[in-house]
């Protein structure tokens, strides 16, 4: 799956053309971009388009169309439905009259915005119809900034006229995402739920019905174990699920920040290095059938996909034949503490490292370990580029490496 906040800012409509033809021979699914062009290039491409839905953009602040942009719209098919109350839609401040100056509002990605009421009849009404009318040919849509986090940041500790109890708002926001879910049914709704992973996020995505998990296929994050068990848990709720990197492979190739001590270790370069880690990472949590997990390796829009394109995808190694476990454990040269991961599949073997601890932020080869092989086997590591390395029985893996050993 791939993010396309791109071709639609190119100049050249034959670069364009290009870029796009390139994108739909090689995902299965997009969000954003041109979904009539998409579809025209591979009828069987899934695309959703971009939006908000529980808050509302101030109208001085407004930039864009019904996607995000819509308070001018929702003032309309209000009067157009007097049997719903515009002002009942929206959250305000404890202690006033419900009126657009009491409106509960809070500034986000430098616009101001007022929050909806999830609890509203009018408020799931129109935002059902509104979705409907804006998704139109596409697959399903994408709603931003839905995570927990997100929300609780918006709301922060102001007392709210409608919800005293934010328990009571949490069910809400639950059940405001069914109805939408519910009435664009069968397409999909997909929320960004960012790293978030606490109860509140799985029963919003379980609600809608897939997430987007921004940042969290990230080879760097001490937590990744914990991660692999959250991607586990929506799966086992039925959610689908795209599994997002963080950093681009300029980022990686860099060597700033957190890259400082980065060397390409097994591979040619760091990118090359960061996105197979990143691809044995989504090998750990697939399922026997992939159909609902989804890898987004791409960070960042600056250039064409095809640059950034790893080969090693490509790479059939089978379905999964076993979980995944710890093959090995200790400490290395620098006092670091470590766990090695493997899983098996038909034709491979995947081996992961991840970072031991959020305070050591050493990835060179003084990182190393010997890892020897599970049953002595010789395998080939895969490279980023497809090809096959010679057959080894041991590698050597540094802090927040992995590798895919082919049999």
């Amino acid at each position: 799956m791939v993010t396309d906040f791109r071709t639609g800012y190119l100049s050249s409509a034959a670069q364009r053309s290009a870029e796009r033809a390139w994108t739909a021979a090689h995902f299965d699914f997009v969000m954003g971009g041109d979904a009539q062009v998409y579809k025209s290039l591979n009828p069987t491409i899934h695309v959703i388009p971009y939006a908000l839905d529980w808050n509302v953009m101030q109208p001085s602040q407004q930039k864009g169309g019904l996607a995000t942009s819509y308070y001018d719209d929702m003032q309309r098919w209000f009067e157009e439905h007097p049997q719903y109350q515009i002002e009942t839609a929206f959250l305000h401040v404890l202690g006033s009259d419900r009126t657009q100056a009491t409106r509960l509002q809070f500034k986000a990605w430098g616009t101001n915005r007022w929050a909806i009421n999830p609890g509203d009849a009018g408020a799931r009404a129109y935002v059902a119809d509104r979705i409907r009318r804006f998704v139109g040919d596409a697959d399903g849509i994408f709603f931003d900034s839905h995570s927990s986090g997100d929300l609780g940041t918006a709301l922060g500790k102001a007392q709210i006229v409608e919800y005293p109890d934010r328990q009571a708002y949490q069910r809400d926001m639950v059940e405001y995402l069914k109805s939408i879910a519910a009435a664009i049914a069968p397409k999909v709704v997909m929320i960004n739920t960012s790293e978030y992973a606490r109860p509140f996020d799985l029963a919003m995505a379980e609600a809608a019905g897939a997430a987007h998990l921004e940042r969290l296929n990230n080879p760097l994050n001490a937590s990744m174990p914990d991660r692999w068990n959250w991607v586990d848990s929506l799966l086992a709720h039925n959610v689908l699920v795209e599994l997002v990197a963080l950093d681009s492979w300029a980022d990686a190739n860099s060597g700033h920040g957190q890259f400082a001590t980065y060397v390409p270790g097994n591979y040619t370069s760091k990118a090359e290095r960061l996105k197979m880690f990143e691809l044995a990472s989504y090998y750990m949590v697939v399922p026997k059938s992939p159909d609902r997990l989804y890898l987004d390796l791409q960070g960042a829009w600056k250039v064409p996909y095809s640059e950034v394109w790893l080969r090693a995808q490509e790479y059939d190694i089978g379905h999964p034949i076993g979980t995944r476990h710890i093959i090995q454990s200790g400490t290395d040269s620098t006092r670091t503490g470590f766990k090695i991961f493997a899983r098996d599949f038909d034709h491979a073997v995947v081996i992961a490292r991840p970072t031991g601890t959020w305070k050591n932020r050493v990835y060179g080869d003084n990182t190393a370990i010997t890892v020897p092989l599970p049953n002595g086997e010789a395998l080939r590591p895969l490279h980023g580029d497809g090809t096959l390395g010679a057959p080894v029985t041991s590698v050597q893996l540094r802090n927040s490496e992995a590798v895919i050993l082919v049999r």
